[in-house]
């Protein structure tokens, strides 16, 4: 205990070592160098992530263990700061969910947002994935894979991603979204559809995840037949 006050910065996890190296790693470094007067700490929010980790030797906390443990240690003033993209399901129940439960143990317990709540996250972030896409042809496209919620993010809009390929759309970026929970919308089925519909003769897959893990490796770019690759190349021999 350097310092009086902790900062725990709560991730979903990952079982790809070089991604909690430089993804989730990358986050925790930067906000290290932002906020010096904190004590930072890690956690993560997948129960089934932190199952696989231990059992390869590697233990994290989930949240409320970690709180546990800052209560022990004598901390006061707590952030939490996930690094989750949406007010969903494991931001909800898995960090949100604590803070009536442990406010009692400390002076303080401040929770950070998500990256994507109000009007102007959704622009920003679809301000910043266009920064990112390589130069395209007339006919080229791109594919964002996120990961989709159970819950309503936004009743206004339909879901989150919903919403941001509606920004998409209004600027007219050759972009689709597609979610890999079937439940959330859109889901792959709909960006098949859309590609129909597009005609592109060649598509860019992009993760619209915090880390590049389980789902961008094998669910979304590998050559398994349930893959988004190996479905775009079957239903589109042309693309």
């Amino acid at each position: 205990m350097k310092n009086k006050k902790a900062l725990v910065v709560i991730s979903f996890g990952s079982t790809f070592d070089e991604t909690r190296k430089k993804d989730i790693g990358g986050i925790e470094a930067a906000l290290a160098t932002a906020l010096p007067d904190f004590d930072q700490y890690r956690a993560f929010t997948s129960n089934i992530i932190r199952k696989r980790l231990a059992a390869r030797g590697i233990f994290v906390d989930d949240t409320e263990a970690i709180l546990h443990k800052l209560a022990l240690a004598g901390y006061k003033e707590v952030v939490l700061q996930p690094t989750h993209l949406l007010h969903g399901e494991e931001f909800e129940q898995k960090i949100l969910a604590l803070k009536e439960k442990f406010l009692p143990l400390f002076k303080s317990i401040s929770i950070s947002r998500p990256l994507i709540v109000n009007e102007e996250d959704y622009q920003l972030a679809v301000n910043a994935l266009l920064e990112q896409l390589p130069p395209l042809a007339e006919d080229e496209g791109v594919i964002f894979m996120g990961h989709g919620t159970p819950r309503a993010n936004n009743a206004a809009h339909g879901t989150t991603y919903v919403k941001l390929q509606e920004l998409f759309d209004a600027c007219k970026a050759p972009v689709l979204v597609g979610t890999v929970e079937d439940e959330d919308k859109p889901n792959f089925a709909t960006v098949l559809a859309k590609l129909q519909e597009r005609g592109y003769k060649h598509v860019h897959l992009y993760p619209l995840m915090v880390v590049a893990g389980d789902h961008a490796n094998n669910d979304m770019y590998s050559d398994e037949p349930e893959s988004w690759k190996s479905q775009i190349d079957y239903n589109f021999p042309s693309i």
